[in-house]
């Protein structure tokens, strides 16, 4: 009796996870043609960034193992002699990775690409557009190797998998071992933090982490029971990519008295000078809800936009609704809470894991960001 597609993939992770335990990558790549075991590993280093064409790999090999016969470059049923790739995929695949990798997960489908979702087959000639040429002749040129030789699919898979579950351990072990010193100026904090999230990476993700500085040293306040936050209950985060008016949330972060209402919310923008069609975007989420203060805080410089359009506009909304937006800067804000937590050491080790926990379950934080946390951890 032929495997279903939920036993190929966990049988595969199994064997994946014991060729990592006894340290056998390398052995097993070897047993590929050199150049595709190259291949593999360019899949790898975009796989962060360009999840969709991981996703599509693994789906198209997860299919030849399941149903040899299939030519899986004809991924649409819509082609001739062609399947589902999307529907395979969204029913198996991607839970899978949403499961065990889900830092290299979709949301939904790795077919919601645009590049990847043209009604034409995968074949080396190939028109949509993959940024990079690398990637996209590892992409296709795998694809062949395993149409040519179905025999392949399986080794294939096996490697790959076993190369996300050694780069996600080596992602974990990156600030794991940073020691947080047991005092430190909060003005070097700050600093830290300051070159942590204004640093020029060379990918995308920097946005997130203003709004996970923020959201730790709240975590504090609340923790330490200050005043204002007696009582109340610090939301657990969103996802990044979860616009505000899907989600229902009234900003990034967001606080909550007893009775189980708003109490305070703040929008974090990165880069971003605050505008006036900000503050209506704003009020247009907390109108109908009774909440006390709205900050709308930037990382941009200067830290606040002082026109006289947004601080009448925002002094109507007082009047109106009895709500208090406030805007400023992310830095300065994070700088003035940290003088009001008892120990500031603490917020390095709170900020640090949540830097790991997103990283583990999304995307929005990359391995980059990590890296160059851990170095200026390392400064502190």
């Amino acid at each position: 009796m032929s495997q279903t597609p939920e036993q190929i993939i966990n049988d595969t992770y199994a064997q994946a996870e014991a060729i990592v335990r006894e340290e056998k990558i390398e052995s097993i790549l070897a047993e590929l043609p050199p150049k595709y075991a190259t291949h593999l590993k360019t899949i790898l280093k975009y796989a962060e960034t360009q999840k969709g064409v991981l996703g599509v790999l693994a789906t198209s090999l997860t299919y030849k193992i399941y149903k040899p016969r299939q030519d899986i470059r004809y991924h649409q049923e819509g082609m001739k002699g062609g399947y589902s790739g999307r529907s395979f995929d969204t029913r198996y695949v991607t839970p899978f990775f949403q499961k065990k990798f889900p830092h290299y997960a979709m949301r939904e489908s790795a077919w919601l690409t645009r590049s990847l979702e043209q009604p034409r087959p995968y074949t080396l000639n190939y028109a949509g557009h993959i940024q990079s040429k690398t990637l996209k002749t590892a992409f296709l040129e795998l694809l062949d190797l395993i149409q040519k030789d179905k025999s392949l699919a399986n080794k294939i898979l096996v490697a790959l998998f076993a190369l996300l579950i050694e780069s996600s351990g080596k992602h974990m072990q990156i600030i794991a071992t940073v020691a947080t010193p047991d005092k430190v100026m909060i003005a070097r904090v700050v600093n830290a933090v300051r070159q942590h999230i204004l640093y020029k990476y060379t990918g995308s993700g920097a946005a997130r982490l203003p709004v996970l500085a923020i959201y730790a040293v709240y975590a504090l306040l609340i923790h330490e029971g200050m005043k204002r936050y007696m009582g109340k209950t610090l939301a657990p985060l969103g996802r990044h990519t979860s616009p505000d008016f899907r989600s229902g949330a009234l900003g990034d972060i967001e606080i909550f008295d007893k009775d189980g209402l708003c109490f305070e919310a703040l929008e974090i923008k990165h880069l971003k000078l605050v505008t006036l069609e900000m503050v209506n975007i704003a009020y247009e989420k907390i109108k109908s809800h009774p909440i006390s203060r709205y900050y709308i805080l930037t990382t941009h410089e200067p830290d606040y936009s002082e026109s006289e359009s947004v601080v009448e506009r925002i002094e109507a909304i007082n009047k109106e609704h009895g709500c208090q937006i406030i805007l400023n800067g992310a830095l300065a804000t994070l700088k003035y809470y940290l003088r009001l937590v008892s120990k500031p050491q603490d917020f390095v080790d709170v900020y640090t894991s949540l830097l790991q926990e997103e990283f583990n379950r999304s995307s929005g934080v990359k391995s980059e960001h990590l890296q160059v946390w851990a170095e200026l951890r390392k400064s502190l």
